[in-house]
């Protein structure tokens, strides 16, 4: 049981570093209008800040999703150890119909899983001379359903196993200092702004004609 315990709570590790990352991603690229996707566009730590955190969601995520054994956390593996004559087929509160439900789950995302997998192993683990030919084909929605499939096998382990609910929404996510940080630099252009457009107001200038509206 203890063994089962810390090898649960390495893979939701693995989830919630990859669920972090999204959400940075997430936010930098949705949709937004006004001075926020101004800001957002043209800094471009922030351009940097998205793309490396797309890639550790790529990396992290790979390790769960892998079914090489060189990925010693990966799903398939894991589930496969509650089954007969393996190492937590005693754990009788997982039957067969939840492992049978989880590769469900597994074998139903095999698209998007493959996609996940390639950008790792030939975008980000190593630099692939056919690079360019590998494509992102999954959506914010994707992305977020395969980081859904690991909760919901680790929240059922938790609860019907260690009788515990386990929280998804730990204090102090990296996203909620970035938002702090996107609307201080919101707040200073648009200070900025209203100087310019009074200045104008002083001087009997068009804001429009210095391409302020």
């Amino acid at each position: 049981m203890t063994k089962l315990r810390a090898h649960t709570k390495e893979i939701y590790d693995i989830m919630l570093l990859a669920q972090s990352s999204f959400r940075i991603v997430d936010y930098l690229y949705r949709e937004r209008e006004g001075l926020e996707i101004e800001v957002i566009n043209q800094n471009q730590f922030l351009k940097y800040t998205a793309e490396m955190n797309w890639r550790i969601y790529v990396i992290e995520l790979s390790k769960l999703f892998s079914d090489r054994d060189s990925d010693w956390f990966n799903l398939k593996r894991f589930i496969q150890k509650f089954k007969k004559g393996y190492e937590y087929n005693k754990i009788k509160e997982i039957d067969n119909q939840s492992i049978l439900y989880w590769e469900q789950n597994l074998a139903l995302e095999k698209r998007k899983i493959d996609n996940l997998i390639l950008q790792r192993d030939k975008l980000y683990s190593h630099t692939d001379k056919n690079r360019a030919k590998v494509k992102n084909e999954l959506s914010f929605s994707d992305a977020k359903e395969l980081i859904q499939i690991v909760q919901r096998i680790v929240s059922e382990i938790y609860n019907a196993v260690f009788d515990t609910n386990i929280s998804f929404e730990p204090i102090g996510e990296p996203i909620d200092d970035l938002k702090k940080i996107v609307q201080a630099l919101v707040d200073k252009k648009k200070e900025m702004i209203d100087f310019y457009k009074a200045h104008c107001k002083e001087q009997n200038i068009d804001p429009k004609f210095i391409g302020l509206t």
